[in-house]
């Protein structure tokens, strides 16, 4: 009985400025019906590129070629014939979700598209939206029906987005980080979703993830992929057991990133007796949704009576689960958006929405979506201190260029469009564009997600060192609970929008709130073995 999917020689190369930069090498692998097949790798190391390629949804001007026979059915890499098959026979979940889904329709009404497009009756449509919608962890489906994306946390637009890839009940599902923007209560969930699902569906999976403890769950076999080549597989346990390579220790054995991590941290005092740089005061707010058919509105309290306090030179880790009000707080902070009651004082002064303060820059969870694909890197860097009219061209091309140099990235590349760079240089990049201005806090939003744990560790020491040379604050939102005795003197965590608990990093595994200790648990579950502790523990302890 022939494979599923079959994938032969396949070749993938991208065309920039006249020249070619190959991103899959000769690309040979099989996955059988039923079966799990994992996909592990660096960033960078072709990963998406794969999901894209057996889609049919590279860009155009892409260089490919090879054979993709799927179902018994030969379809040419490229073909027609593979686009016939998106959605009923091969679907994906995209790594960034907000790219994934139309910014100006109501995700209600992509979900209508969808079924529509593959032949679903009207007298259906409800049914099927509301089953999709509850299966992956949606509870009300009617608000997020009638939501934007951009009303919905990045823990709901993801799970959106796995509802509308599984909506149709494909043959093949492509998950490209389908859990990187959930906190890991959500994760486990959505785990036992796509086993259950793979049971009773007979669904075969193409897992793609950086965490090699999550392909433990979830994988029967695993590639490992390096410069856009699979350079190991295997059973997990095997390949861990008996790798001699380091890139592919690196990459299944994440916690010796962080032990090698931990020499860049120095032991921080208290906060100074000094006023504080960021006030948050009983700060409450409400969003509010109207109904696109009826007069109806949905009112959801974001934040209830929240308080905290930051320090110059110091930083909080905010963490909770998907959708309890911390991209919100976030953005109040940063003065995008008006709180109800309450105030947030920035050195004493009050917060305004109608001119947000330049001292206080926020980097948004899918840089992707935040930087203008139509801008260079370098124009990138250079428009915000162009707005705020900082100096004259000669000295903001020198300031990009040091800034550049600063977050780890080839000057070189200043002249390359985002689609161009990986997602950690798209992260460099944004973080680049935030120190433009010479802000004193920054607000990192869920800024490592999606990234692979080596990374990540890089990203820690690069942070660490901005922080130490410009005296920087850090307000570090996130659902992953890696780095955060490297990174943070203090974990606030927030539930149902408000921070129910304050505690440091050490103090973690002795949570008093039941949330907090949930999200503990879960997240020891779903990484490699040590290394949630090496993260959370101080090594004294």
């Amino acid at each position: 009985m022939d494979s599923l999917l079959r994938v032969s020689n396949l070749n993938v190369a991208y065309r920039t400025d006249g020249d070619a930069v190959t991103a899959l090498r000769n690309v040979s692998f099989t996955l059988e019906e039923g079966e799990t097949l994992g996909i592990t790798g660096a960033s960078g190391s072709g990963k998406t590129s794969l999901g894209l390629a057996l889609l049919g949804l590279l860009p155009v001007a892409t260089k490919i070629s090879g054979e993709i026979r799927f179902a018994g059915k030969d379809l040419k890499a490229g073909s027609k014939e593979i686009a016939k098959l998106r959605g009923s026979g091969i679907s994906m979940i995209f790594q960034e979700p907000a790219l994934a889904l139309n910014p100006v329709l109501r995700v209600g009404k992509q979900m209508v598209h969808v079924l529509r497009s593959h032949g679903k009756k009207t007298s259906e449509l409800r049914r099927e939206i509301d089953h999709a919608f509850h299966g992956t962890g949606l509870t009300n489906p009617e608000r997020i029906a009638h939501a934007y994306p951009h009303q919905l946390s990045g823990g709901e637009r993801q799970r959106v987005a796995i509802a509308q890839a599984l909506v149709c009940r494909p043959q093949l599902l492509i998950a490209d980080e389908p859990l990187s923007s959930l906190d890991p209560i959500t994760q486990g969930e959505i785990l036992e979703l796509l086993q259950r699902l793979k049971k009773d569906l007979n669904l075969s999976l193409l897992f793609i993830t950086h965490s090699a403890a999550i392909l433990s769950t979830v994988a029967d076999r695993v590639l490992i992929m390096r410069d856009g080549e699979f350079i190991a597989s295997g059973a997990l346990s095997e390949l861990r057991d008996n790798a001699s390579d380091r890139y592919v220790r690196a990459v299944l054995s994440p916690a010796q990133e962080i032990a090698s991590s931990r020499t860049v941290h120095s032991d921080r005092l208290e906060p100074p007796e000094q006023p504080s740089l960021i006030q948050v005061a009983h700060v409450s707010k409400r969003l509010v949704q109207n109904h696109f058919l009826f007069r109806e509105k949905f009112a959801i309290f974001a934040l209830r009576n929240v308080n905290l306090e930051m320090w110059a030179g110091t930083t909080t880790a905010l963490i909770g689960e998907s959708g309890s009000g911390k991209s919100t707080l976030a953005r109040c902070i940063a003065g995008f958006e008006t709180i109800d009651t309450g105030q947030i004082l920035l050195n004493g002064s009050a917060i305004k929405t109608n001119s947000p303060p330049k001292q206080v820059q926020l980097i948004f969870q899918d840089a992707a979506t935040a930087l203008n694909p139509r801008l260079t890197a370098a124009q990138l860097v250079a428009e915000p201190m162009e707005l705020a009219k900082v100096g004259n061209p000669t000295e903001r091309e020198q300031r990009v260029l040091e800034l550049l140099e600063e977050v780890g990235l080839d000057t070189d590349s200043r002249f390359r469009l985002p689609h161009q760079f990986s997602g950690g240089q798209k992260q460099r990049i944004a973080i680049a564009r935030a120190l433009s201005l010479n802000p004193q806090l920054l607000i990192l939003d869920e800024a490592l997600s999606g990234l692979d744990v080596p990374l990540q560790a890089r990203m820690v020491q690069l942070l660490l060192k901005l922080q130490s040379k410009y005296r920087l604050s850090y307000l570090y939102i996130s659902h992953d609970l890696n780095f955060l005795s490297l990174f943070a003197e203090e974990i606030a965590v927030m539930h149902e929008g408000t921070i129910v608990e304050c505690l440091a990093p050490k103090a973690l595994p002795h949570a008093s709130h039941p949330h907090t200790q949930a999200l503990f648990a879960s997240s020891r579950k779903l990484h490699a073995p040590g290394l949630v502790e090496a993260s959370v523990l101080d090594s004294s302890s």
